[in-house]
């Protein structure tokens, strides 16, 4: 069991690392457009909301950014339960 709580945190920190260095990659849609305020109204998380679908590189990104973060969460989970 010991051996499996270890996987899962190499697991977890490669993850942590993964989502790092996915996320400081990405550029905001402020400094996209060459915007100076990238706050107020319109804007969740740095990016303008739109109910535009997302082409290209951005899209994809976006969805290697959330199955990282969704397998960093679940993998939390499992080790938190594995270390009772």
């Amino acid at each position: 069991m010991e051996v499996l709580h270890t996987i899962i945190v190499v697991l977890q920190v490669l993850a942590a690392v993964a989502l790092i260095f996915i996320i400081a990659s990405q550029t905001t849609k402020s400094e996209q457009s060459g915007s100076s305020s990238g706050l107020g109204w319109g804007t969740i998380g740095g990016q303008t909301s739109s109910s535009i679908k997302k082409f290209g590189l951005d899209a994809q990104i976006t969805r290697v950014t959330t199955i990282l973060a969704v397998s960093f969460f679940v993998l939390s989970i499992i080790s938190a339960i594995l270390s009772k």
